[in-house]
Order: C-alpha cells, then structure tokens, then sequence
C-alpha cells in the first residue's frame, strides 16, 4: 500500500496534479525534555532526529527556552532521494542529495532547486513536555 502511495503522489506530482504536501500522519510523539536523549535540546540552536515519524522523520529544533520547532526531513523538493538534516555547522539544515538548503526559523529554502519550506509541524510546551502532533502548521 505504502508503494501504490507513493507512486501515485509521484505520478501526481510529475502530471502537475498535486500542489499540496505530501504528508504522513503518526501519532503524537511526547518528548519529556529531562531525558538523557534529548540533552541537546537544553541549549539553544540543540537539536535531535526523531526517526518513525512523518515520511523521513522529524529534525526537533530549540529556537529558545520557551520555543522549539518540528520539521519534516524529506525534501521539498526530492522527498523520496534523502533525508534533510542539520549541516554541521548547526547553523542551517540541508538535503545533501539536491544541496537545498533551508533555514531553522521557518524552514524557508535558502539555497538550492527547493522552492518551498520543509514542513513545519504543531508543538505544544507545558513545562518539560513537548507534543508534537502531526498537524502542519505551515
């Protein structure tokens, strides 16, 4: 079935028909920030990969203490070649296969063929608990 999706989403894209994300919904992924795997995210610019979420998984950003950001790692532009992850400089995230690169506050293309953001998905902070659903907010 996954197969038959993808082609079609594809196919769709190749004939002009689609001018939406492709998107895959999962269910909402609680992330308790105290712990040990999600260290990183205690510091601005932090980061970690969520992987089984979304088509490629999630890249999870701290823009600051009180504001983290979900984006989708496929690409825009190539979503079915790699996965987008963050360059490392940690200043910016990239799909090494097309070169797009993309900037953390919005996910905006800033370089490369990538025309649109990656996919911004809805996080909830209640103290040390972040929500991510799969409810796109871009």
């Amino acid at each position: 079935m996954k197969k038959i999706r993808h082609t079609l989403i594809i196919l769709f894209c190749f004939l002009g028909i689609v001018t939406s994300y492709a998107q895959a919904a999962f269910p909402t992924i609680t992330v308790n920030l105290n712990y040990p795997q999600y260290q990183r995210l205690k510091l601005d610019g932090g980061y970690v990969y969520i992987e089984g979420a979304g088509m490629k998984g999630i890249i999870l950003y701290r823009a600051s203490e009180n504001v983290y950001l979900a984006y989708e790692r496929a690409c825009p532009y190539d979503s079915y070649e790699s996965a987008v992850q963050v360059d490392g400089s940690t200043l910016f995230m990239v799909d090494q296969t097309c070169k797009s690169t993309f900037n953390f506050s919005d996910g905006q293309p800033t370089g490369g063929p990538a025309q649109r953001p990656l996919i911004q998905y809805r996080i909830e902070l209640s103290e040390t608990t972040l929500k991510i659903s799969d409810e796109v907010v871009n």
